[in-house]
């Protein structure tokens, strides 16, 4: 393993009651309706309210919410309790309807949350985002960062602008990382494994075909 993460001694029944709350919103407030793209009824009826916890980088417990499609849920909260399991730090986990963020892609990347259902577009096309439906989830934006290449696979955009992908640091996402190897052997595509000749890489992001 070239990556180097956070190490501690996990105690599985450890009492959350002194967690670091980055989200505790109510389900009404998380799935809101974005006024500026609202999605069908059926969308939003089959997403889920996972509460997860996970190690921030400061080494303190935090607690936080992420929404997930329904058929997919379980295997997003394997991912997240094998990250805590190994001391994977994640900075937060806020649903993108948070005020702060108010369903704004961008806005959340830049802040380095993760999160998962998002009704919105693939940035800089017209096709709906697996976020969209509540199939993918995106893991600390900063760390790993999304990329877009040009016909001659020169970098024209990053998000997080000021984002640097480096393998060794800790929170960050590799091919031979463990919680890669997980997910890909539950189903997932990872959006590192994409090529600069398909006009894009996105470290962050996992998604899933149901």
């Amino acid at each position: 393993m070239s990556n180097l993460y956070f190490v501690y001694t996990v105690n599985m029944n450890e009492s959350l009651k002194n967690a670091v709350i980055d989200s505790d919103a109510a389900k009404e407030d998380i799935l809101m309706q974005n006024p500026d793209r609202p999605a069908p009824g059926h969308i939003l009826n089959s997403q889920d309210i996972l509460e997860v916890q996970y190690y921030g980088f400061d080494g303190a417990l935090h607690r936080g919410q992420i929404v997930m499609h329904k058929d997919v849920a379980r295997d997003v909260e394997v991912f997240f309790k094998t990250a805590l399991a190994m001391g994977f730090p994640l900075s937060k986990v806020i649903p993108i309807s948070d005020k702060k963020y108010a369903w704004d892609d961008v806005v959340s990347c830049n802040d380095n949350n993760s999160s998962g259902y998002n009704y919105r577009l693939i940035m800089g096309t017209d096709r709906m985002s697996k976020h969209a439906s509540g199939l993918a989830f995106d893991i600390n934006p900063v760390q790993n960062i999304y990329v877009r290449y040009d016909e001659n696979m020169r970098e024209i955009f990053r998000l997080p602008k000021e984002g640097v992908y480096d393998k060794d640091a800790a929170g960050t996402l590799t091919g031979d990382h463990p919680l890669v190897t997980l997910m890909k052997g539950l189903g997932w595509d990872w959006g590192g494994d994409w090529k600069p000749q398909s006009g894009r890489i996105d470290y962050q992001h996992f998604e899933k075909t149901i």
